[in-house]
């Protein structure tokens, strides 16, 4: 089976006050230090200025914060270092494979909304991952660890069409529910597990997520209609 194609989505809630540069910076890092030993693909990772060719470590943290800030700049002329900013970066990244096997992240937070955080293996080779769904699961568990969730989901990009809803968050693979436990009320998933203080994790299947396997989909539906008839399924933009 191939890891490639699936995007794991980790939404936080919005800062009470904009937070400086620096500081979403060291948010960012400790999120990507929290799952670089699930797999190599999920480590080394630099950071993505493509314009400029700059290929460096994401702990280099001065440079990187310049250049983000930089990014920012050339779209908001006023920004002085504190609100919004993204960061991106790709993990098990080499020149010579560049175009056609990393994986990507961005991190986007500091401002007036919610954050997000990403992780998209969609730039991957086929390339097998024996304890496939594991490494997804415990990617959501480590990053719930460093910042509560406000919502948070693995699916294939081609499964969104499928969806139960077209105005609410999917479930599709998986999803991190916050603030319930709902793992002893659903029988039908391959594992709902509450994590204290956190919330649910739900993993539809343990096989691979095939969003051409109706069985798969079948799953995502349903455990997207039993959040949503609980007022557990937030709304798309949260």
């Amino acid at each position: 089976m191939s890891y490639a194609g699936s995007v794991l989505r980790f939404m936080i809630p919005p800062v009470k006050e904009p937070m400086t540069a620096e500081v979403v910076y060291d948010h960012w890092i400790a999120m990507l230090d929290a799952i670089n030993q699930e797999d190599l693909v999920l480590s080394q990772w630099r950071y993505a200025d493509d314009d400029r060719g700059v290929l460096l470590d994401v702990h280099e943290r001065a440079r990187v914060v310049q250049l983000a800030i930089s990014d920012v700049r050339q779209f908001n002329h006023n920004y002085k270092g504190v609100g919004l900013i993204s960061f991106t970066s790709y993990g098990n990244f080499s020149m010579e494979e560049k175009k056609y096997h990393y994986t990507e992240n961005g991190f986007s937070w500091g401002g007036g909304g919610s954050g997000a955080f990403f992780i998209d293996t969609g730039l991957l080779k086929q390339t097998d991952w024996p304890n496939y769904w594991q490494v997804f699961a415990n990617c959501l568990r480590h990053l719930a660890g460093v910042i509560p969730p406000q919502w948070a989901d693995v699916a294939p990009r081609r499964y969104r069409p499928h969806a139960a809803f077209p105005h609410r968050m999917w479930v599709g693979w998986m999803a991190l529910v916050p603030d319930v436990d709902l793992s002893n009320e659903m029988p039908f998933v391959a594992l709902a597990e509450y994590l204290p203080g956190i919330g649910t994790l739900i993993v539809t299947t343990k096989e691979p997520f095939d969003p051409d396997n109706e069985e798969h989909i079948k799953l995502a539906r349903a455990t997207e209609v039993f959040l949503a008839d609980r007022g557990l399924l937030p709304e798309r933009g949260v």
